[in-house]
């Protein structure tokens, strides 16, 4: 008897194995379903035409690399970004403003509790006229409830004359989900 137990938990175990080494890694775990628009009008510098992620979609308790790309009409000697989250009920948790050349990081917390820590990779300046491209690396708490856990992110920027450089808006939920890598 022991020895058809043991038989019959290696196969579900080899089964378990080969399943795994035909699709890589399996990561059981809740992901980040989200939507950005580009919140700029005509006298705004700079605009938003792309959004990636890695992983995508973004998977709680890892860290994501956000890459905002986009265009820019003019140089840039300084500035400063503002980043709000809001989330329902609660209203705006988040208001941090640094910087917009160079890197800087924030907590998030929402009632006292550290959720996440969002790190900002900055332009390099002064900053050519043309492609923009900002880096965010973004980790959050996978503790956070799906279906329930969800947020709007305004990002605006400002350059060396106060004017407007960017502006994005971001509403994210999170979700269930089975992530195969």
């Amino acid at each position: 008897l022991a020895q058809v137990f043991l038989f019959s938990s290696f196969v579900s175990f080899s089964s378990v194995m080969r399943v795994l080494s035909v699709c890589g890694v399996v990561c059981l775990g809740k992901t980040i379903s989200f939507t950005w628009k580009d919140c700029g009008d005509s006298s705004t510098h700079g605009h938003v035409t792309g959004v990636t992620t890695k992983p995508d979609p973004p998977v709680l308790g890892t860290t994501t690399a956000i890459t905002g790309t986009g265009a820019l009409d003019e140089g840039v000697s300084s500035g400063t970004y503002n980043v709000d989250v809001s989330v329902p009920v609660l209203g705006k948790v988040v208001s941090h403003s640094a910087s917009i050349c160079g890197d800087s990081s924030f907590d998030i917390k929402v009632l006292g509790v550290n959720v996440g820590k969002v790190s900002i990779h900055g332009l390099t300046c002064p900053a050519a006229a043309g492609t923009l491209s900002l880096e965010i690396d973004a980790l959050l708490n996978d503790n956070l409830p799906a279906g329930i856990g969800q947020a709007t992110i305004a990002m605006t920027a400002t350059d060396q004359s106060n004017g407007k450089l960017v502006c994005l808006n971001v509403d994210a939920k999170i979700e269930n989900g089975d992530i195969v890598v």
